[in-house]
């Protein structure tokens, strides 16, 4: 079973489309958001483009929280607003978070497979005692020129990153 890790989308709707789209060419059922969605609306259009399960957390910057959990409710998406969520997948110990605090931490408690963060944009790749520490970067694109995200095998473990210039996920049309 795979899972895709995004963060950081900042309302970039081609970004997104460019994210679901290679994740739906993967059969990738499974997506947790890292959190800076930014807007409610924003979900409407990830559920436009993509059926699977999807787990969000709040960013620092996702600013309409009510309308986000009412909007999430409407869309089937799981909203987390605890500064960490805990989620089992797979026979996987995953803790979501956006911020990056405690994030050794949990890593080296040894009860997480997974440590997820996001917020500073750069992808990042870790390993600390028998946890992966991963963020996947930005959908944004505009800190770094590069729209990412990762795919996480949870049988294995194995991490892929995807990136692209963010002046070629620019051209996509909504």
């Amino acid at each position: 079973m795979k899972m895709g890790v995004i963060s950081d989308s900042h309302d970039n709707l081609k970004g997104l489309k460019w994210a679901f789209e290679k994740l739906k060419s993967m059969d990738v059922e499974n997506v947790v958001h890292l959190g800076d969605i930014i807007s409610p609306f924003v979900l409407k259009h990830v559920r436009a483009n993509y059926e699977g399960r999807i787990w969000v957390i709040l960013g620092n910057n996702d600013g309409d929280v009510i309308r986000l959990q009412q909007v999430a409710k409407e869309m089937s998406f799981c909203l987390f607003t605890e500064e960490q969520a805990f989620l089992e997948l797979n026979g996987r110990s995953i803790v979501l978070m956006h911020e990056p605090r405690l994030l050794r931490e949990f890593a080296q408690s040894g009860d997480f497979d997974l440590v997820l963060y996001g917020h500073t944009h750069e992808m990042d790749l870790q390993k600390v005692r028998n946890s992966l520490i991963l963020n996947p970067g930005e959908i944004y694109g505009y800190i770094n020129g590069k729209v990412s995200f990762a795919v996480v095998d949870l049988e294995t473990l194995e991490v892929k990153f995807y990136e692209e210039e963010v002046s070629k996920v620019e051209t996509i049309a909504l």
